[in-house]
Parts: structure tokens; C-alpha cells; sequence
């Protein structure tokens, strides 16, 4: 009788410990815009030029009421970006640095021998992960959401659908694309493509109305993890009616106000969100996070986007090495800010890749105290975390206004001296033939000539400018052209 007890005493202590545990982890919410510019959103012109920019008053809200991150820098195109960010590893280990660039075929998927944050914050500490939007990192099973650790997912598999059919492509073994219906509702149990279903609404509206409906229905007795990766204002440039004609009547140019619209829909769905945070008393214990997976599309461009955006004052886009291709808008906000720091710009060079990091951090409950400059030093008596990641804890350090951030930083044990932009553009874009599984092989002279910060007073489409490499000219056979693109990926289609 007295072993009963004591076993019975046991098992109420541990279940208590736990769920003052899970109380005490904040909810963590990562936005992802899909090829959103440096200029398509107010909070970035901090140059104060004379630029059309789209109304974007809830992401400027929250921006300054955050810390703005002036230097987040991103991969050139929206799988790599992604694989980064889930992973902590830089995409040229993991076989895509270029690949999946467009559409994906039904092969292409993120390894399973690398292991996702959305796995970690499920397994070890327990977190209740959501998903809606778009995935980009595998079309079949066991290369899908409900295989990383999440509890649900709606929204696609594909890179790009059709933001009212919600039609994508998938690429063929004859290499040729595949028309396919992409709206997905998973969860444990079931996994239905809800395509008909949907056919008609608009998918940034029907991902907005799925977040807050997660965050309305969270249980509190485990910590929430959400990511809502909008596919906007990615092409092909359907835009809500609406928006189209009542907001950005400062911008007179009909293909740039639909563009714009795009963007402002967006905006009010991350004000929907913060608003649901709020309504449901999260937003005090809720870290966030809000970026763009690279710079936006500029038209012509090599990536077959229709859609174009604006990276001003940065040259290029989409697709490219120059800052305009790499540079992403971002910030992040947490409880934990003084008055000081909200709205303060950071220029901490930073990478998508430390987004990893960042999160596993949140889940442990350290943002609050300072860590080390490797993230992976600050874990090595950890079993659940990777010491060859390439995240780092830059993220973390501008929270406690250490801002050197990528550059000028030395750990004897596990990292190379990084003094200045071509050593970081070295290690982050993969220049070492021996540690890139697609055997790209460019020197580090060639990296400095590719990856040339653009003095800010320098616009894009600058005369007398020579036009800036394009991945399919740099690697050739590496990129394989599609001939068959269907209109349901573009614009009118």
C-alpha cells in the first residue's frame, strides 16, 4: 500500500512539473512571405527615398513595436531558404542549393537524415506545431508536414499554386509538369486534398482564417508553435477584387496596384493573426517572427515569375546573388523587449539559417538569458541537437543588443574568422567544392565578383550597370529549362 502511494505521489509530481513546464515556454509564430521585396513594405525604407510602396499598416505596426532586422539575409530562391531555415544547415549540405527552384518533381524532398525544429519542438518539448501555407520540401510521403513533427497542416505542398483554383505543378520523370490539385487538410488521422472544396476563395484569405482558427481553438496546456508561410505575394498576380479597388490608390499603374494588393492582403492577414494573439490573451507569452524567404521577382527574371516587386534601393532580385535576390525583410518581436528596443534597427548580419536556432532557444526558454555566440557550444551536452548545424545564436544576441551579428566573430572551437562579406558569402553560399553535394566548384574570387553589396544610392536598373549573373548562366546543366510551363502558373491562367 505504502509502494502505491509513493508511485502514485511520483507520477502527480511529474505530471505537475510538466505542465507548469509547458506553461512556462512562450508560443512561438514564424511568418514566411513568399518573394516579398526589401521595398514592398513600409518598415524597411529607412533611407527615406521617394518609393511607391504598397499599404502595409499592420506589419508596420508590428515592426515598431519590434526590433527591425536591417541585414537578414536569405537564399535566392524558396526551397533553399526553407530548407535552412527548418534544418539549421546551410542548403549546399543538403543537395539544394539550386534545386527546386521552380517546380518540384515528385523525388524532390528535404533528406530524412536531417532532422527539422518542428520535429525537436514536438518530440522534446512536447509543443502542439501547426502548419499553413506552403511546405516546398517534398509532394509524398514520408516527405511531407505530418512527417516533421506537425500535429496539423493545411495548406500545399508545391512551391507556387493558384491562389483561387489552388492548381499547381509538379514535374514529371519525362520533365515535363504535371497539373495538380494542392490544398491540403492533414492532421493524425486523415489527409485530404481539399482543393474542390476551397476552389474559389483565396488562398491567402483561406490561410489567414486557418491560423486564427488554430490559435482560437489552442489548448494551453502545451505551448503552440505556428508557421504561416503565405504563398503571396508570389506569382501568378491574383489579387483580391476588392483590395485591388478600394487600397493603394497612391499607386496609379494597374499591374503594380494588383502586385501591391497582393501585398496588402497579406499585410491584413498578419493583422488578423496578431489580433487572434491578442484576443486570446498569447500575445504576451508568444514569440515572433516575420520574414521574407528572399527578395522579390524582378521582371525579366530567370525564375519565370510573372510578378514583379521592388528590392530598392538593392540591385536585382529573385534568382540572383546581389543583394536584391538575398536580402530579406524582417524583424522579430518576444515579451521580453525593453521600451528601447522596440522599433530599433538592427544591423546584425544575419542568416535565414539562424531562424533555426532562434526557435529551438524559445522552446528551451533561454531567450531571456544570454547565451554564447555558437549555438551549437551552448548544446553540446544535448542529444537532440546536431553539432555540425550552421545555425548560430546571432538571432539571440541582438535581443541582448549584441548587434556584430555574422561578421567579426571568432570561436577557436567551431567557426572560421568571419571579417567581411566575401567570408560570409564563403561559408552561406557554398564555395568549397568539397562540402557542396551539387560539385559547385567556384573559386572565392568568383564569390566576391557574384555577391557584391550594392551601395544603397544604387537602384537596380541603374544605367550603364552590366546586367547581374543569373544562376542558370553561373551553373549551366544544373538548372534544366521547362518547356511546358501551363497557364495555371501564370498570370490570366
Amino acid at each position: 500500500m505504502l509502494r502505491l502511494f509513493f508511485a502514485l505521489l511520483f507520477h502527480y509530481l511529474l505530471v505537475v512539473k510538466l505542465v507548469l513546464s509547458n506553461r512556462s515556454r512562450p508560443n512561438i509564430v514564424l511568418i514566411i512571405a513568399d518573394d516579398l521585396g526589401w521595398a514592398d513594405v513600409g518598415f524597411t525604407n529607412k533611407y527615406g527615398q521617394s518609393v511607391v510602396v504598397p499599404d502595409t499598416p499592420q506589419l508596420n505596426l508590428l515592426a515598431h513595436n519590434s526590433i527591425i532586422l536591417d541585414n537578414f539575409y536569405t537564399q535566392t530562391l524558396c526551397t533553399p531558404t526553407r530548407s535552412s531555415v527548418y534544418t539549421g544547415r546551410y542548403p549546399h549540405r543538403l543537395g539544394w542549393l539550386f534545386a527546386a527552384s521552380f517546380v518540384l518533381s515528385y523525388h524532390d524532398h528535404l533528406k530524412q537524415p536531417y532532422t527539422t525544429f518542428t520535429e525537436i519542438l514536438a518530440e522534446k518539448y512536447e509543443y502542439a506545431v501547426h502548419g499553413v501555407g506552403k511546405w516546398h520540401l517534398g509532394l509524398r510521403r514520408p516527405h511531407l508536414p505530418m512527417d516533421r513533427g506537425f500535429k496539423t497542416y493545411y495548406g500545399c505542398y508545391s512551391g507556387a499554386i493558384d491562389h483561387l483554383t489552388h492548381k499547381a505543378g509538379a514535374l514529371n520523370d519525362n520533365g515535363l509538369i504535371d497539373e495538380i490539385d494542392d490544398f491540403h487538410e492533414d492532421d493524425l488521422k486523415s489527409s485530404l486534398d481539399i482543393s474542390s472544396y476551397v476552389e474559389g476563395k483565396h488562398s491567402t484569405d483561406l490561410f489567414t482564417q486557418r491560423a486564427v482558427k488554430v490559435i482560437d481553438s489552442h489548448d494551453n496546456k502545451n505551448p503552440m508553435f505556428l508557421v504561416v508561410s503565405y504563398t503571396a505575394p508570389h506569382s501568378p498576380r491574383k489579387p483580391s477584387e476588392e483590395i485591388v479597388r478600394n487600397r493603394n490608390q497612391h499607386i496609379t499603374d494597374q499591374e503594380t496596384r494588383e502586385y501591391a494588393a497582393m501585398v496588402t492582403q497579406l499585410d491584413d492577414g498578419v493583422g488578423a493573426i496578431s489580433d487572434a494573439l491578442s484576443r486570446n490573451n498569447m500575445w504576451n507569452n508568444t514569440v515572433f517572427l516575420f520574414m521574407s524567404d528572399h527578395g522579390a521577382s524582378v521582371i525579366p527574371n530567370s525564375c519565370m515569375d510573372t510578378v514583379g516587386g521592388s528590392n530598392f534601393p538593392f540591385r536585382d532580385g529573385k534568382g540572383s546573388y546581389f543583394e536584391g535576390g538575398i536580402k530579406g525583410a524582417a524583424f522579430v518581436s518576444t515579451p521580453w523587449l525593453s521600451a528601447e528596443q522596440r522599433g530599433m534597427r538592427s544591423p546584425a548580419l544575419l542568416h535565414a539559417v539562424d531562424v533555426y536556432s532562434f526557435i529551438i532557444a524559445a522552446a528551451e526558454d533561454k531567450l531571456s538569458g544570454s547565451l554564447s555566440a555558437s549555438f551549437t557550444k551552448t548544446n553540446e551536452n544535448s542529444h537532440t541537437i546536431d553539432r555540425n548545424i550552421d545555425s548560430g545564436n546571432y538571432i539571440i544576441d541582438v535581443l541582448h543588443n549584441d548587434h556584430t551579428g555574422r561578421l567579426h566573430r571568432h570561436d577557436a572551437q567551431t567557426a572560421p574568422l568571419l571579417d567581411n562579406e566575401a567570408s560570409f558569402s564563403q561559408s552561406v553560399y557554398g564555395t568549397n567544392s568539397n562540402t557542396v553535394a551539387l560539385d559547385y566548384n567556384e573559386t572565392l574570387e568568383r564569390t566576391r565578383r557574384v555577391y557584391q553589396p550594392t551601395p544603397f544610392t544604387q537602384a537596380r536598373n541603374m544605367e550603364n550597370t552590366e546586367p547581374p549573373p543569373r544562376y542558370d548562366d553561373l551553373y549551366g546543366s544544373q538548372v534544366q529549362p521547362y518547356n511546358n510551363i501551363p497557364s495555371f502558373l501564370l498570370d490570366g491562367g
